[in-house]
């Protein structure tokens, strides 16, 4: 709910703006790498990214744990706008991707598109009987592609005097709360609400059982 809020309360400048205000800013612009080789390839949909996330789990109707393997990783990067360039520093949780889904029902199909030595699949999803025709298999990977446009949410900093970097500003993860998106701010807010929602639900239900089952031992234990 923290990163909803961030992100719907804080105002859309250009990076120039940002970098002379030193403060909370979304900034948009085109990513690239801090080097031609400093580079990923996504292991589903071998795009050129600086960083990734993807899952992979059965489609199952019941509640339990469909989940094959999921990775993420990620580099520094560059975003410019054409008034100033960040040099941008994320971690795993400052990511927010939007996640392109892929269906798969024919074995054969699962195992071309997992057969990456990028994908590192626990031993007891061995590739040969992780799909057949009655249980299809789902794949989701969102990118943050070199020459994309992405938004950021964070607070630019001055450059380190080590740092080698040509870049105006920096942005990091450990500096302040930052946010890269892939996707529109809009839809990056509605989708960490939800979730905010779903977990501050689950936790008042949690809570009420415990209470409920709790409460009647206290007499007992006193």
């Amino acid at each position: 709910m923290t990163d909803w809020w961030m992100i719907v309360s804080t105002d859309s400048v250009s990076i120039a703006e940002a970098i002379a205000a030193g403060d909370m800013a979304q900034i948009r612009g085109r990513i690239r790498p801090l080097r031609p080789d400093d580079t990923l390839i996504s292991p589903l949909r071998n795009k050129t990214c600086v960083a990734y996330a993807y899952t992979i789990s059965k489609v199952v109707q019941d509640a339990g744990d469909s989940s094959i393997d999921s990775d993420s990783k990620h580099r520094p990067f560059l975003i410019s706008d054409g008034t100033a360039e960040i040099r941008v520093g994320p971690d795993a949780d400052s990511l927010s991707l939007d996640m392109t889904t892929n269906r798969l029902t024919s074995n054969e199909e699962i195992i071309a598109q997992t057969d990456d030595e990028r994908i590192a699949l626990e031993p007891a999803a061995d590739r040969s009987g992780i799909g057949d025709s009655t249980t299809p298999i789902e794949l989701r990977e969102g990118t943050l592609a070199v020459g994309e446009t992405a938004t950021v949410v964070g607070k630019p900093a001055p450059v380190p005097d080590d740092a080698r970097t040509a870049a105006d500003a920096v942005m990091t993860a450990t500096e302040s709360h930052l946010t890269v998106m892939n996707d529109n701010s809009d839809n990056t807010a509605l989708r960490n609400a939800a979730r905010g929602g779903f977990l501050l639900v689950l936790g008042l239900v949690l809570t009420v059982f415990a209470i409920l089952v709790v409460t009647p031992a206290i007499p007992d234990l006193i």
